[in-house]
């Protein structure tokens, strides 16, 4: 119900994070440790360390984790950030793929 009453992405987006954090803590960190750009970073434990990775970055805490993530990236961005996720920690594609189109 909290999902459904989600109106914007990036909403949807933090609800997810923090549900797959809940889901397995161990698991998700393994997942975002390994999911960075060239030059960016898009996970961390502190504000800081996402403000010294990037411009504009604008980090937003992961509700019920020690979790920051760059918020500034487009929606599809986002999408394949949950994927790589997901699917990381092992979800079937076919929940991976409906929790995508969701955000």
């Amino acid at each position: 119900d909290e999902y459904a009453e989600q109106n914007k992405a990036i909403n949807r987006f933090m609800l997810v994070l923090s549900t797959l954090y809940t889901l397995s803590p161990q698991e998700f960190a393994a997942a975002t440790e390994s999911l960075h750009g060239r030059t960016r970073v898009y996970f961390a434990g502190d504000q800081q360390t996402l403000l010294q990775h990037g411009t504009h970055t604008k980090p937003k805490h992961i509700p019920g984790t020690p979790y920051w993530v760059i918020t500034n990236t487009n929606t599809g961005r986002k999408r394949s950030m949950v994927e790589h996720i997901m699917l990381t920690m092992q979800f079937p594609a076919e929940l991976t793929e409906k929790v995508c189109g969701t955000i």
